[in-house]
């Protein structure tokens, strides 16, 4: 869990480009794969099991998410290597306006695509952050407020969605905005957490909205 936070953090960092720079962007981003790659060898049972299942609403959903995030990784690994200037310009391949285009969708997509992905392992997420804490159970109104809180920054992700442009950068469109990246260095962080969150939340609550809809029919819940 540790290591996969980690990875979201580097794949966070890895839009700041224009503080960072094209070299750190790079190798930003290889060792964020790193970490991915450990991720699958934690989870090579998984492969396993994968074909499994695909008649479960719950896990219909779950996998559908993990194997497009597996894809869109495939797909930025290959364009970060095409337009590479730095870790891997030894390579000389050729690259283009339209593959740093390409290269830029498929990062806002695995951006959302993660998120969701960290969405279904969120009550195991909850569970070991409870026990670090030595909370036994939650209370009414614990589960209270942290909906309430579910619900501010859910609201505060959809307008980070507007301010962001992320309808445009999945259309591929060049925008002539220009902003003060050193000014507005917090708001790109809340902004960027607050969509991460909020698509970690619609990923949880559909998985229990599917659970219900299981048990309504009469069938046992899966559990993963």
């Amino acid at each position: 869990m540790i290591l996969d936070l980690l990875a979201v953090s580097l794949l966070l960092a890895a839009f700041a480009y224009n503080w960072f720079g094209n070299a750190a962007h790079e190798i930003i981003g290889t060792a964020m794969f790193v970490l991915l790659i450990s991720h699958n060898v934690f989870n090579r049972r998984w492969y396993g099991v994968v074909t499994k299942g695909w008649r479960e609403p719950r896990s219909i959903f779950s996998k559908t998410i993990t194997l497009c995030l597996l894809v869109m990784m495939v797909g930025l690994i290959i364009t970060s290597v095409i337009i590479s200037q730095t870790v891997f310009d030894f390579l000389s391949l050729r690259s283009s306006f339209i593959a740093r285009q390409i290269h830029a969708l498929i990062a806002y997509l695995v951006l959302l695509i993660a998120a969701l992905h960290v969405g279904l392992q969120w009550s195991m997420i909850m569970r070991a952050v409870r026990q670090a804490l030595q909370v036994e159970k939650n209370t009414r109104i614990q589960t209270v407020a942290m909906r309430g809180m579910a619900f501010l920054i859910a609201i505060y992700g959809i307008h980070s969605l507007f301010v962001i442009d992320i309808g445009p950068k999945l259309r591929m469109e060049t925008a002539f905005s220009f902003r003060d990246f050193e000014a507005a260095r917090a708001e790109f962080i809340l902004r960027h957490a607050a969509i991460i969150s909020l698509c970690a939340i619609i990923s949880h609550y559909s998985l229990k909205l599917l659970g219900l809809y299981r048990r309504d029919r009469g069938a046992p819940g899966i559990t993963r």
